[in-house]
């Protein structure tokens, strides 16, 4: 396969969904947003669903909706094809239930290349059990609920511990175990990332500090997991803002007498002096730099500096502009999720602050809970922060229903807002909803999900 930065997903099919429908959605590799519309009950969601339950490892998905065959071509013109086998019936944790075998292929154009039959009675439960046994930052809290400590507010079922982790300890669990995802398959799921905005948004179950964490699953807002999950990035991000400028003061004096001189003309001087007197300005108004006692350079005296004094600010405006860059990223994302939700609210607005993340105010700066805002409002910073800070380049992100809660005015925002953001953070995104509003004047983009019987 190719490389993970240029595998993704062409083309998701299903056959005989619900014993009713078949669909074949090619999403829009150019543009990087496919919108699926279509009535209730035709399989939207459960599209979704299967294509990030297939790429996390997730099979009970497939055991309990009927389908004859779910397919997912890549742009290598692999393709992975998931079938069902006969159903049999299995008692397992206290009470019986059926169960299905699923036979999973790799095929390269038409070609089968490999074939694994994932049985219908693996044990997936204990198997997690016997993973997080030998992995001492996994953790069982709950009933198929399992604390990744690698990764703070993770709780994982037993699918996502066996797909995650699996690979990594199958020479020491015991013969037994019934652990036989082949490689290509976990090298696909290293290559094709997803990540699901399910419509239910607002409310997580996490595990603040996983090593306090014996008490049970916890629910809690998701803007107020997502403020200090900003926090966390801010932190690492003025760490290393911190490190380079300490790396670029402590060699200034040497790069200085051993470099060769560089002098820079007044009006280039200026130029490059007044961008970074802007760029501080704008870090600061973000809520990133608080540097005090900053302002604007004088730069009418650089009309003045004699050659030595010229090539000693060539070397300073060089070196401020490599620590600046280290909080182009963040900013970069944190200006437009600020500039993208403000613009909705009403007497309300969202700042940044480095010791609490994502801060709410109301009118004169009053001080507002993030939890206190509407569902609404707690729905467009949800999916924005979302889409700006936790997906990765190159990820397939599902979203269901983005309308929810939203007035129709800002629905038809968000499709140019998630065009911005896809073109900044290239990723690409499978989303599935009623609105019309949402659509809007780019039916280019929406492939309909019709009702029609096969």
């Amino acid at each position: 396969m190719t490389d993970s930065q240029s595998l993704r997903i062409r083309r998701v099919q299903v056959d005989g969904l619900f014993d009713l429908f078949s669909h074949q959605v090619d999403l829009n590799l150019d543009e990087r947003v496919t919108i699926l519309h279509g009535p209730n009950g035709v399989g939207k969601t459960m599209l979704l669903r299967m294509v990030n339950a297939l790429l996390n490892g997730r099979y009970s998905v497939f055991r309990q909706v009927p389908f004859r065959r779910f397919a997912m071509t890549m742009t290598d013109d692999s393709k992975v094809e998931l079938t069902l086998g006969q159903t049999k019936a299995s008692g397992q944790k206290k009470r019986q239930k059926e169960t299905r075998p699923l036979h999973l292929v790799l095929f390269r154009g038409e070609k089968e290349v490999d074939r694994y039959d994932i049985p219908a009675n693996r044990d997936v439960e204990s198997l997690a059990d016997e993973i997080a046994s030998r992995l001492p930052w996994v953790q069982r809290v709950g009933e198929d609920v399992w604390v990744d400590e690698h990764e703070v507010a993770s709780l994982l079922q037993a699918e996502e511990i066996v797909a995650r982790y699996g690979g990594e300890v199958a020479g020491r669990l015991s013969p037994t175990s019934g652990l036989g995802d082949p490689a290509w398959l976990s090298d696909l799921r290293r290559k094709v990332r997803v990540h699901l905005i399910a419509a239910q948004r607002l409310l997580r179950v996490t595990a603040e500090d996983p090593r306090r964490y014996r008490s049970g699953p916890r629910t809690l807002f998701t803007v107020l997991d997502y403020a200090r999950d900003l926090k966390v990035r801010i932190n690492d991000a003025m760490a290393r803002y911190g490190q380079q400028s300490q790396s670029l003061d402590q060699s200034f004096p040497q790069r200085l007498l051993n470099s060769h001189a560089v002098v820079l003309p007044a009006d280039t001087l200026k130029q490059r002096m007044e961008k970074l007197d802007a760029r501080r300005a704008e870090l600061k108004e973000i809520g990133l730099l608080d540097e005090p006692g900053s302002h604007p350079f004088d730069t009418a005296a650089l009309d003045s500096l004699d050659p030595t004094q010229q090539s000693v600010m060539a070397l300073y405006v060089e070196d401020t502009e490599r620590k600046l860059s280290v909080l182009d990223e963040i900013a970069l994302r944190a200006r437009l999720l600020l500039d993208n939700v403000n613009h909705k609210f009403h007497h309300k607005r969202i700042r940044i602050d480095r010791q609490l993340g994502l801060v709410a105010e109301g009118e004169q700066g009053r001080s507002l809970d993030l939890d206190a805002l509407s569902s609404g409002e707690q729905h467009e910073l949800v999916l924005h922060y979302d889409l700006l800070f936790r997906v990765l380049p190159n990820t397939l992100v599902l979203i269901d229903e983005p309308e929810l809660s939203l007035h129709p005015v800002w629905q038809k925002r968000f499709l140019p807002d998630l065009l911005e953001i896809v073109e900044i953070a290239q990723f690409d995104v499978l989303m599935a909803t009623h609105s019309p509003f949402i659509v809007g004047d780019r039916s280019d983009l929406m492939i309909g999900l019709d009702a029609e019987l096969v």
